[in-house]
């Protein structure tokens, strides 16, 4: 009974929400923009503060009440006042690491960045005739002669390509997919799920390890129309397993004209098996096969931003750019300032300026001897408080692109113990720049492929203020 009449007690002093306003701290923040969201924190705190007491804990006096929620409205003010988006040295070795933005875009897209975004610019107007134009023409030219396509479309992500696709070839017809390659995707997106709002009727084929050309025969026979081929990203079946090559769907795609579709996901303009990078067919090989319709994402291998993009026969692009979905899933001036930037270097042969292409090209070599640099820096700065050494390891490209092909590359290893090797990378993340590491058992792998140049001083920085604090012994 004592214990419910403190609760009460203490529900009774809780400040209301205009009392916290009013205080002075709180106040001066209000302006005629923040009034409505500064009362939701407050009255949100105030309720964090109730459940609190109902659980029975002792929030002290009136007076102390009202300093702790007034100091916590206080601090998520100026929280929200601030960017959040912060930099993040990647040390991982992932290139194309999906929670920290995939494809870097570096300096190569500054000037295009900056012009679109600072002012007005001729997005859909043709300077010379004055008329209306179309605001993907300038990436649409670039990736026709890059691959040699008949024509492009950019959407805003490769799941929009595929929406978009598939809905204007089996919007009210039937997409015939194996049921090997019904993946699921980043962020728990399944492809079932997507092609059951995209098409009419979804047709499974095969089986899950092995799906035969006659499968697909069917397919077209009972209705089928559009063949859709999928690459599996990080997802691989091996053993008792067979699938049809893409040239033979599109020869029987040709011959009962149906369109076939691969949504290939990577974005590999640049042939890798030239620079000893295998396990992956490049865009332009795998238009030679006769495919009609082509996806990829544009923040992947490809290095540029997050766009979707679709090349193929100019007929069935056509067909897609009528389609309404087109101007609900159309990109901004800025994704398109950034892919065409990236698209000219690739147009100039300057792939080595597109960063995430130079991640993947350097070799093992290369890395070994920043490595070995990186390695005598820290120890001259950290002494004997940590082992530090360079040691053999993989990158891998990530993105889903060459799963079962990682990278040779040299890491340098800091032992400093179990428990400090996680309070250490928890503690470098929240630093400013944000430091990413590898993590395992008593050590932190740092692996120097996805650290620009001038990074390191920054990650020196950071590592020994980091080590200097968590260093002593266990």
């Amino acid at each position: 009974m004592n214990d419910w009449r403190n609760i009460k007690s203490s529900l009774k002093i809780l400040p209301s929400v205009e009392r916290v306003l009013e205080d002075e701290r709180v106040s001066e923040t209000i302006n005629v923009n923040s009034r409505n969201g500064i009362t939701r924190i407050t009255r949100d705190t105030i309720e964090y503060y109730r459940n609190l007491v109902l659980s029975g804990e002792d929030l002290g006096d009136e007076a102390g009440i009202l300093s702790r929620i007034r100091d916590e409205v206080a601090r998520k003010v100026e929280l929200t006042g601030r960017t959040s988006q912060r930099k993040v040295i990647n040390a991982t070795g992932v290139v194309l690491h999906t929670n920290l933005g995939r494809a870097p875009l570096g300096d190569c897209v500054t000037e295009s960045l900056l012009r679109a975004a600072s002012g007005y610019i001729d997005l859909e107007v043709d300077l010379e005739t004055g008329e209306r134009t179309h605001r993907e023409r300038r990436v649409i030219e670039l990736l026709e002669l890059i691959t040699g396509a008949e024509s492009a479309l950019v959407v805003n992500n490769t799941a929009a390509a595929l929406l978009l696709a598939v809905n204007t070839f089996a919007g009210e017809g039937t997409v015939a997919v194996s049921r090997g390659e019904l993946v699921e995707i980043g962020g728990s997106f399944r492809l079932p799920e997507i092609l059951e709002r995209s098409a009419a009727r979804v047709l499974e084929i095969g089986t899950t390890n092995r799906t035969d050309l006659k499968d697909y025969e069917r397919a077209v026979e009972d209705g089928a129309s559009l063949i859709l081929k999928v690459h599996t990203s990080n997802y691989r079946i091996v053993g008792y397993t067979d699938d049809v090559p893409l040239g033979r769907l599109a020869e029987l795609g040709k011959a009962k004209d149906v369109p076939v579709m691969y949504d290939q996901g990577s974005g590999i303009l640049f042939p890798l098996g030239k620079e000893g990078i295998s396990g992956e067919a490049d865009i332009g090989s795998l238009l030679s096969t006769g495919v009609d319709i082509m996806t990829f994402s544009g923040d992947k291998v490809l290095g540029g931003p997050q766009a979707g993009i679709i090349i193929g026969r100019r007929r069935y692009i056509e067909q897609m750019k009528k389609n309404h979905l087109s101007r609900a899933l159309r990109v901004d001036k800025l994704t398109l300032a950034c892919l065409e930037a990236v698209l000219v270097r690739y147009w100039r042969g300057e792939t080595a300026m597109i960063p995430a292409l130079h991640m993947i090209m350097t070799t093992r070599d290369e890395i070994a001897e920043r490595a070995e640099s990186f390695s005598a820096a820290l120890r001259e700065r950290t002494g004997e408080t940590v082992e530090i050494e360079v040691v053999e390891g993989e990158s891998s490209i990530g993105g889903g692109s060459f799963p079962l092909d990682p990278l040779p590359t040299a890491l340098v290893e800091i032992r400093i113990g179990k428990s400090r090797a996680s309070r250490l990378a928890g503690s470098m993340r929240g630093m400013d720049p944000a430091v990413f590491v590898r993590i395992k058992e008593e050590s932190l792998y740092l692996d120097m492929r996805t650290v620009a140049e001038d990074e390191e001083q920054i990650l020196l920085d950071s590592l020994e203020e980091g080590i200097n604090r968590f260093s002593g012994k266990e």
